[in-house]
């Protein structure tokens, strides 16, 4: 274990990032920023959460597959146990990580074959995470914990099997992660997994998984499924996939 304080930035040198993007691509490119990181406002230290280095070096970039996916997901989630939803919404918490610790995945991951106003494009995107999504959706290393936080609401069982159905395709995560009124919903979460699971025509294509989410998403708009059993948000998850099938290949 090689487990340290969360370090994250001040918002000050965030916004000097961001202003310097373009002043910094042969940092972004083939270089790092250690030799700045030690100045003032690069180590603010969490007191709550710890890091563990040594997993995070694990990380591998130059796949981007979904089993890549799963596994660095896997990877940043179990790094940080202590993380809460509230500080993972921090976007400089993510900023740190991605120019420090794990440059090099993000590097190797996001900026492959990019240069000048592209690669500015590729770091605003994926070394920050700015607007509603950006945490959640974009940035290199925030991403990842968040698909493996709603696959852990999804099932606290099993997340890592949730997570293997919520990365299966790109509609899949964007209806379970991308989507907050589904990831929010606790028990909504969990009956899809489970749908998924039980009738694998639902993942079978990705026509069938819109289909699936468009049945769900008429029939289930006065559904509360807080307070319905499992059993019947189970039943109405597979009158809705029924639906969708028939309409699909009807």
């Amino acid at each position: 274990m090689t487990s340290v304080s969360l370090k994250y930035l001040s918002q000050v040198v965030v916004d000097e990032l961001r202003n310097d993007v373009s002043v910094n691509r042969d940092r972004y490119s083939i270089g790092d920023f250690l030799d700045v990181s030690r100045q003032n406002g690069w180590e603010v230290e969490s007191d709550k959460v710890k890091i563990d280095l040594g997993m995070l070096a694990e990380l591998d970039g130059t796949d981007g597959t979904a089993e890549a996916d799963i596994r660095s997901s896997l990877i940043v989630y179990r790094s940080m146990p202590n993380m809460t939803p509230a500080l993972a919404r921090e976007e400089r918490v993510w900023a740190r990580l991605t120019h420090v610790e794990c440059l090099q995945y993000s590097r190797a991951r996001w900026l492959k074959k990019t240069e000048g106003e592209s690669l500015d494009k590729a770091v605003f995107k994926h070394f920050f995470a700015g607007g509603r999504t950006g945490i959640r959706d974009d940035n290199a290393i925030s991403r990842l914990w968040w698909n493996m936080h709603v696959a852990t609401i999804a099932d606290p069982d099993d997340p890592e099997g949730a997570l293997r159905l919520i990365l299966k395709t790109a509609d899949i995560r964007q209806a379970m992660v991308e989507r907050p009124n589904t990831a929010s919903r606790q028990p909504l979460a969990r009956a899809i997994v489970r749908a998924m699971r039980f009738n694998p025509w639902i993942t079978s294509s990705e026509g069938a998984f819109r289909e699936f989410m468009k049945e769900m998403n008429r029939g289930a708009g006065g559904v509360l499924f807080e307070v319905i059993s499992d059993s019947d948000a189970d039943n109405a998850l597979s009158a809705y996939a029924a639906k969708a099938r028939q309409r699909l290949e009807g």
